[in-house]
C-alpha cells in the first residue's frame, strides 16, 4: 500500500472499536505484538495493525492463549505467509 493512501487511526479510535483500553494496546506494543506509527507521542494504527489486533483478540479471548503464546502464533503465521508468497 502506498504511504500516501495509508489510512491511520488514532489509538483512542482503535481502542473504542475493539472495546479495549488504550493501555491494553500499549501493553501489546510493549510485548512486541503491535507496531503502531508514533507521531509526537501519539500512536496511530494502520488497517494491517487492526487486522493483527483482531487476531490477538481472537487468540486471547476465544482460545485463551497468553501474550507469549500469541507472539509465537503470530510469528508462525507471518512465516507461513512469507513462505507462501515465495511459492
Amino acid at each position: 500500500m502506498d504511504s500516501k493512501t495509508t489510512e491511520l487511526y488514532a489509538i483512542t479510535a482503535v481502542a473504542a472499536q475493539f472495546d479495549v483500553t488504550p493501555e491494553t494496546l500499549v501493553r501489546y506494543e510493549r510485548a512486541g505484538l503491535l507496531h503502531p506509527k508514533v507521531v509526537n507521542d501519539v500512536r496511530f494504527y494502520t488497517v494491517d495493525d487492526m487486522g493483527r489486533l483482531s487476531s490477538i483478540q481472537r487468540l486471547t479471548t476465544i482460545c485463551g492463549v497468553n501474550l507469549a503464546g500469541v507472539d509465537v502464533v503470530l510469528r508462525l503465521l507471518d512465516e507461513i505467509a512469507d513462505l507462501q508468497s515465495r511459492l
